[in-house]
């Protein structure tokens, strides 16, 4: 539970509406402003083929598209009726879809969602500050490439450690880390706003940048190319619903929606001011770069605000850890996954998660040294985290989208009581239906358009995360069944005799005679 003080109610409010802010704020801009937005392969204005003016009209599509979708999830958050209730996307699934798919959401988010962020967080932050230090100081070439990586890889390691332990066994310190970082997050990209326009008027309109490259190669406004521009910043917005877990900490429900529309606007307006901030002072996109451009020079506040900006990413990994707790219990208690802690359920299931990612970790890591490591001038163990986090960004997009289909179906059906908005039933098809357009393009790239092109990284981790995800969740499915047969007859289901006649009374006759026989036998054989 937030901490609140009853004696002023007015105080307690604002705390809290501010708690939420700062945590979609915190969770939504971050790695995708610095990941995202220069003019590489896979950044915002290099799917845009180098047209800024196609980069800005998509920050603005998207951003208009998730402040629609924001309306969808603050009714769904106002099915959760009590304390006890969980305001999650699998919890929204189980309410408005069925129990198999908030349980294959559960291991989605679990199993690889947060998992695959808190590495791909931990990594970025000291990579920052790693690279921002070598390219003043040449530290890399002074230690050697390995010693330069593996020193990266340690320090990642230990930072991902401390937040998840911070995360098991309190909860004031994070709050309060979420909430100040979220604001000092704000020093480095005024100033990059600020200094760009006035390097740009400085410089005047005949500098070079993204408006006014050295070589006009614009793409033009086709279809794919918006579409393929929409992906990175789908990223960069990702994450801007997973506020509404707080609401069962907070004293005063009613705060939970005013504060995720308004910060989900909030990062919109300031995507779309920092984007074109950047866009006027260099041609590459390349917040980073930017710096090097105010500062003119001066290598010290180069590094100090690279090194701030570093920090500031601390919120993803604080937020997500905060979360990933959380998101574990909510799954245990819906009984979506087949686990169950008798006590301190929520130090386990941070245990559970602090042991799922410390997995991802050390995979991605092992792997991306063995992709890289016969390229010694290109070793890095970044390499795989940062290809998986598209696929993280289509599979948590595809969960929102089913979740508002059957949000919107809920309001022909009345199936769950939610707390109704005015229009919300327009804009939730409006959302869904672009939504879907932005994730059947997103496929058809990644499945087919990617192979023809051959990049096999992105397809062939998104149908790795497929059949894991699938096979964990088919395994979770045959225990939850088994435990619970009445209920969930899915094992009865996979017998071939029942695939094409099928009567759950008879079948579940049958497996109670089975299992009795085999306890009969067990029993005798302990007796012996």
């Amino acid at each position: 539970m937030i901490n609140v003080n009853k004696k002023n109610k007015v105080k307690n409010k604002v705390f809290e509406f501010l708690t939420i802010f700062s945590m979609v704020f915190g969770l939504v801009i971050g790695n995708g402003i610095y990941l995202k937005n220069s003019n590489e392969p896979g950044g915002v204005l290099g799917e845009a083929g180098q047209n800024p003016y196609i980069a800005i009209f998509v920050w603005v599509f998207i951003g208009v598209m998730c402040t629609l979708m924001m309306i969808t999830f603050i009714e769904a958050s106002s099915a959760a009726e009590g304390n006890e209730d969980h305001s999650t996307v699998q919890s929204w699934a189980k309410k408005f879809i069925n129990n198999r798919c908030a349980s294959l959401f559960s291991i989605l988010y679990i199993c690889m969602y947060m998992p695959v962020l808190l590495s791909l967080a931990s990594l970025f932050s000291i990579e920052i500050i790693f690279e921002s230090v070598d390219d003043f100081f040449s530290i890399s070439s002074k230690w050697g490439l390995v010693k330069f990586t593996v020193t990266k890889i340690i320090l990642s390691m230990l930072l991902l450690i401390f937040f998840q332990l911070l995360n098991i066994y309190t909860y004031t310190p994070s709050k309060f880390i979420q909430t100040f970082l979220t604001f000092v997050k704000f020093i480095p990209l005024f100033v990059a706003i600020v200094g760009s326009f006035s390097v740009f008027a400085i410089d005047g309109p005949n500098k070079n940048n993204s408006f006014n490259p050295v070589e006009k190669h614009y793409s033009s406004w086709k279809p794919t190319t918006l579409l393929a521009t929409s992906m990175p910043v789908l990223f960069a917005f990702d994450g801007f619903v997973y506020a509404a877990t707080l609401r069962k900490d907070c004293e005063n429900k009613k705060v939970v929606a005013p504060a995720m529309l308004s910060a989900i606007l909030a990062v919109t307006v300031f995507y779309i001011v920092v984007t074109v901030s950047i866009f006027i002072s260099r041609e590459d996109g390349n917040i980073f770069n930017l710096f090097d451009e105010i500062f003119r020079g001066n290598i010290y506040f180069v590094l100090l605000f690279k090194i701030i900006i570093a920090i500031t990413m601390l919120t993803i990994l604080n937020g997500y850890s905060t979360l990933m707790p959380r998101t574990i219990n909510s799954a245990i208690d819906e009984k979506l996954i087949a686990i169950n802690f008798k006590s301190n359920a929520f130090k386990k299931g941070g245990y559970l998660g602090f042991t799922i990612t410390s997995i991802i970790f050390v995979v991605f890591v092992s792997s991306s040294l063995a992709l890289t490591g016969n390229r010694e001038s290109e070793l890095s163990a970044f390499y795989i985290s940062n290809y998986s986090s598209n696929s993280t960004v289509i599979f948590a997009f595809t969960s929102y989208l089913l979740v508002m289909i059957f949000v919107l179906i809920n309001k022909k059906t009345k199936k769950v009581r939610v707390d109704s908005i005015r229009g919300s039933f327009i804009i939730g098809i409006i959302s869904s239906v672009m939504l879907f357009i932005v994730l059947g393009y997103a496929y058809y790239d990644f499945l087919i358009n990617k192979f023809i092109n051959k990049s096999y990284e992105d397809p062939a981790l998104l149908i790795l995360f497929s059949l894991l995800i699938g096979l964990i969740w088919f395994i979770n499915e045959i225990i939850l069944s088994k435990n619970n047969i009445e209920e969930n007859d899915f094992y009865l289901r996979l017998n071939p005799k029942n695939w094409h006649k099928y009567n759950k009374q008879i079948a579940l006759t049958n497996y109670v005679k089975k299992k009795g026989k085999k306890n009969e036998i067990r029993n005798i054989k302990k007796s012996l």
